[in-house]
């Protein structure tokens, strides 16, 4: 799980990244923190609960993550949506997206509701492609409001 974090780093195409590759907390923390924001009585004002869902290939690898926003806010609605993943470099373009995303809408559909929305850099074809392919469909483009560049969003139905 380390090797995909600090594959993840910073962050990568609105994807954020987490707090352990630069030590601000260990792994342990960090897992105990996606744990607990699960519960909606112990996630921090301004956020919405969710849940973080790891990707392992047949050895145990950790190959790719999800964040799964369990409902949007406001700020969620205009940019960030439900679901965000995240494939390591190194394991990218052999469908693992796809199936991944496929695994996260099923999840968010337990949880009520009813369409899926994604937010995706307008240049991110590979991710373009891997929401379309499970049927999602742009509602229109926007800017990023911290970054100024466009983004897509997209809707899927579950």
């Amino acid at each position: 799980m380390r090797e995909l974090l600090e594959d993840l780093g910073d962050g990568e195409n609105g994807y954020m990244g987490t707090p352990v590759p630069s030590g601000q907390k260990t792994l342990e923390e960090y897992l105990h923190q996606c744990v607990a924001m699960t519960d909606p009585a112990q996630v921090p004002p301004g956020l919405v609960p969710q849940s973080i869902f790891w990707a392992l290939d047949d050895d145990g690898v950790a190959i790719g993550m999800v964040r799964m926003r369990h409902y949007l806010s406001e700020k969620l609605l205009a940019h960030g949506g439900h679901i965000g993943l995240y494939i390591r470099r190194d394991r990218r373009g052999r469908g693992h997206a796809k199936d991944i995303l496929r695994l996260a809408l099923a999840e968010l559909r337990k949880t009520g509701e009813r369409r899926a929305l994604l937010t995706i850099s307008v240049d991110n074809l590979p991710s373009i492609r891997s929401v379309e392919s499970v049927g999602g469909r742009l509602e229109d483009i926007r800017l990023n409001p911290e970054t100024g560049k466009p983004f897509g969003r997209y809707w899927i139905d579950l």
